[in-house]
């Protein structure tokens, strides 16, 4: 995330290694749903260096809509590793990384996090990553843009790609537009910092902060109970549960 901690440090981040990752699933939830695709690109001191990717074996059919959307059928699957397999593996492949970038991150973090706790896989080197989330970077530093969508992004900064909608061919998308992004952060770096000092008292939600502390949602809840978070105000969400929004200033202390 585009904190004040990472723009003074921004040399360093930079250099750092980011796995840059997409998934293809059968739906929105994972509770409801499987990773049928995972891939992951390396980008290490600010070049694509590396690349991970596997087909998941379900348990149940790819969803006909899936299939549409992104041409995985059930026999490209029916012969692929298990989710266990594929994500200790996975898990080898990221170790060392310092981030985890996606195009809107929590919902990729979310679905990996869910399933290694399932799976009964240790989530220590999964929890250790800083996020960075490609849509908000894009959000924030191209605020010119009618779309962050991937596709829009893709098309407005003249990318190649061979197959959208699946893991390998959207996570070197992303990286590309990762690197884009830390060129355009180095030009704005003084005006990015101007503007974090001047929206201190701004309001976030609980998904907002989760992506700022590189943690899950549940982790935010549990994070308000001990008090180690302080709540500006509560509200009733659209689903009638009690919401949480925060101040940006006690955000960015934790950080």
């Amino acid at each position: 995330m585009l904190t004040k901690k990472f723009l003074l440090n921004l040399e360093d981040n930079i250099e750092k290694t980011f796995c840059v990752t997409d998934i293809e699933t059968t739906g929105q939830k994972p509770e409801d749903s499987e990773i049928i695709e995972i891939a992951t690109v390396k980008v290490i001191g600010g070049q694509i260096k590396d690349s991970f990717c596997s087909y998941i074996k379900p348990t149940t059919q790819i969803p006909s809509y899936i299939t549409q959307m992104t041409g995985i059928r059930d026999e490209d699957v029916k012969d692929a590793p298990l989710l266990k397999e594929v994500l200790k593996d996975w898990l080898e492949f990221i170790n060392g990384s310092h981030y985890f970038c996606a195009h809107n991150v929590m919902f990729d973090y979310d679905f990996i996090y869910k399933y290694l706790q399932s799976s009964k896989i240790p989530t220590t080197d999964i929890s250790s990553l800083k996020f960075f989330c490609t849509v908000k970077a894009t959000r924030v530093l191209f605020p010119e843009l009618e779309s962050r969508k991937l596709g829009d992004l893709i098309k407005h900064f003249n990318l190649v790609t061979e197959k959208r909608h699946r893991a390998l061919d959207d996570a070197m998308a992303t990286a590309k537009i990762l690197l884009i992004c830390f060129e355009e952060i180095k030009k704005k770096k003084s005006l990015l910092l101007s503007k974090i000092e001047n929206v201190q008292l701004d309001k976030l939600k609980s998904f907002e902060v989760a992506e700022y502390l590189s943690v899950t949602k549940e982790k935010v809840y549990e994070m308000v109970k001990t008090g180690t978070l302080k709540v500006a105000e509560t509200y009733t969400t659209k689903n009638g549960y009690e919401g949480y929004l925060f101040l940006r200033k006690d955000i960015e202390e934790l950080v």
